[in-house]
This record gives structure tokens, C-alpha cells and sequence, in this order.
């Protein structure tokens, strides 16, 4: 293959999010989709967020790219970083020379994500023409390797079909090499398994570890499957009601769960990895969280997890919770996360 790897210290921050705010105006109010989020991504790194569909891990990706349409979208504060550009500063023409040349995204339906009346070698070649200056063969040969590189078979001939003539699976590592054609340095895979059959969803897992590691691009993996985040991630952002609630390492996040949210959905998992395991879920409901997500169209006091969380007590319905350290890269946002559960 063609296609050379993005090199970089794993410590280098290639994309960093700092206070994000988000709001969407509404008849009904302001709603805070996203408020004072924070993360890094680095080179090379897979970086898992999570939590329920609501939460502003999508709106958050959508802010990075600057797809939200404006209005009803508002950035309300905060600066995405590429490199150390802010990108929420930069002009419209350099924001096109970004999407999809240096960040991707791989959306969640690709069925709506793709044009359904051109082939899908044509969509591949017209991303590469323009971003990477190729002629037009040159990029319709680019487009067979690229489909090639998903393992999508007979891919000169598939290159030549439209998207409904792809099944699901197959359309989803379409969206991955569209995505990947013009070698970026951040790939933002928003719930790239949702939909498909689990035999599937591990071929698209084993192909994005694949291209990783091939082609060294960081991953932004938005998800709510927190199997898909033990899989390949190797640090984990947790999201709740448009706020960061705990940031971890996957394997102390899975170990050591700090924040209430955290906790639940860890314990929410049906766990089938030993006999006595399956025993116990066939006997047994899954645990489940009780209580409503909080509306988000009023400014929320104090911690927004604190109506369904067992633990909270009064001071928690002050003023909200700062992300704290708790060990060497834990933070969260729970004044009792040092206690004992």
C-alpha cells in the first residue's frame, strides 16, 4: 500500500479540547449540550468517550469539525486545538483544507452519510482530488486501494456500485476509507458499530486496531459500548448531561471505577466471561440506573448526576463538582469519590 504512517511522540497532544460550551437555542430555552468539556488526544492513541445518548459526546465531535449548523448552534466558550491552531479561530477556506484531509470522521448512519446517486469509488476519488491534488485516475486508483485496505472484496468492481448495493457492514468500511483516503493525523469514529450484527462489529474493532496500527492515526472513539472501549482503547472520557464526569486509563477505569455514573454503567454490563458469570445473569436483572437524565435546557446547579445517585447528600446539590486528580491521570468530578463504596 501507498499510504505512509503518521509518525509522532505518544505523548504529543495532536488534538486538544479545552472548556468546550456548546448551547442550541430552542422555543423552549438554551440547551447546554455540551458544558465546560475538556480532553486530550494524542499521537497514535485511541481515546474512548462514553455515556447515554444525550450526553454531547456527538455534539462535541460535530464542534471539533465545525459542522453544527449555527444557529440554532452557538460556541459559547472554550477552544479546540489542532496542533496548537485553535480551530474555532481560523477562517472558513483553512477549515475545508481540515475536514477530511487532517481530522475524519466516520458518522453513524452510513447509509444518510453517504451520496446515494454516486458510486462509491467516486466519493473516495473526489475526497483525494480535492484534498491531495490528484488527477483523476490517479485518485479512482487510490479509491480500489483504499477499499482494497477494508477488506472489501473485488474492490474494483465494488468501486463501481452505489451505497444500497453495499450491505450494512460493507457500508460502514466504505465510511472508514473514505474517511482514512487522505491518511489523516485524527480520526473521530462517532458509534461506528451501532446497527450491526456482533460478528460484524468485531471485523470493523479488528480493522480500526489494524489501521492504527498501519497507519498510526489517533481515534476519537465515541461510543456507548463500553466492550467496544475495553477492546481498543486506551484511555476513557466519561460524559454525563454535556459535562466530563471522570477521565481514566481503561484498565483503572474498569478496575477502580470512581463516580456514581461511572460505577453504574460498569455494573449495568451483563458479564458472561465465566460459567459462574452466566449463571448469575440468567438468574439475575441487570443492575440499572434509576431516575431520569436532567433537562438540559435549564442551567444546572451543583453535581447533574445527583438526583439518581444513592450517595448524593446535600452539598452536592451546591455548587458543581471540580474535576479532581485521584492517582496518576484519574480525574473526576464526584466530592465522594474518595470514599469507600
Amino acid at each position: 500500500m501507498n499510504i505512509a504512517p503518521n509518525r509522532g511522540n505518544a505523548r504529543e497532544p495532536v488534538l486538544e479540547i479545552e472548556n468546550l460550551q456548546v448551547f442550541f437555542a430552542s422555543r423552549d430555552g438554551i440547551v447546554r449540550a455540551v458544558d465546560g468539556v475538556s480532553y486530550s488526544l494524542h499521537a497514535g492513541e485511541t481515546l474512548g468517550v462514553v455515556g447515554e445518548s444525550g450526553c454531547g459526546k456527538s455534539v462535541t465531535a460535530m464542534s471539533v469539525l465545525r459542522l453544527l449548523p449555527s444557529p440554532p448552534a452557538v460556541v459559547a466558550g472554550g477552544e479546540i486545538r489542532y496542533r496548537g491552531t485553535n480551530l474555532l479561530a481560523v477562517d472558513e477556506r483553512r477549515m475545508r483544507s481540515i475536514r477530511g484531509n487532517e481530522i475524519s470522521m466516520i458518522f453513524q448512519d452510513p447509509m444518510t452519510s453517504l451520496n446515494p446517486v454516486l458510486t462509491i469509488g467516486d466519493q473516495i476519488a473526489e475526497a483525494v482530488q480535492l484534498h491531495q491534488g490528484m488527477g483523476r485516475q490517479a485518485a479512482r486508483a487510490r479509491a480500489v486501494e483504499m477499499l482494497q485496505l477494508v477488506n472489501i472484496p473485488e474492490p474494483a468492481r465494488r468501486a463501481n456500485e452505489y451505497p444500497h448495493q453495499f450491505s450494512g457492514g460493507m457500508r460502514q468500511r466504505a465510511m472508514i476509507a473514505l474517511a482514512l483516503a487522505c491518511n489523516p493525523k485524527v480520526l473521530i469514529a462517532d458509534e461506528p458499530t451501532t446497527a450491526l450484527d456482533v460478528t460484524i462489529q468485531a471485523q470493523i474493532i479488528e480493522l480500526m486496531q489494524k489501521l492504527k496500527r498501519e497507519l498510526g492515526t489517533a481515534i476519537v472513539m465515541i461510543t456507548h459500548d463500553l466492550g467496544v472501549v475495553a477492546e481498543v482503547c486506551e484511555r476513557v472520557v466519561v460524559m454525563y448531561a454535556g459535562r466530563k464526569v471522570e477521565e481514566a486509563t481503561v484498565e483503572r477505569l474498569f478496575a477502580s471505577p470512581l463516580h456514581p455514573y461511572t460505577r453504574g454503567l460498569l455494573a449495568s454490563m451483563p458479564r458472561l466471561d465465566t460459567a459462574a458469570g452466566a449463571q448469575r445473569s440468567a438468574r439475575h436483572r441487570l443492575a440499572e440506573i434509576p431516575g431520569m437524565v436532567p433537562s438540559l435546557k435549564a442551567g444546572m446547579r451543583g453535581c447533574s448526576f445527583a438526583p439518581r445517585c444513592a450517595r448524593a447528600t446535600p452539598v452536592c446539590g451546591g455548587q458543581a463538582p471540580a474535576l479532581l486528580q485521584h492517582g496518576d491521570g484519574h480525574s473526576v468530578a464526584c466530592r465522594h469519590a474518595g470514599e469507600n463504596h
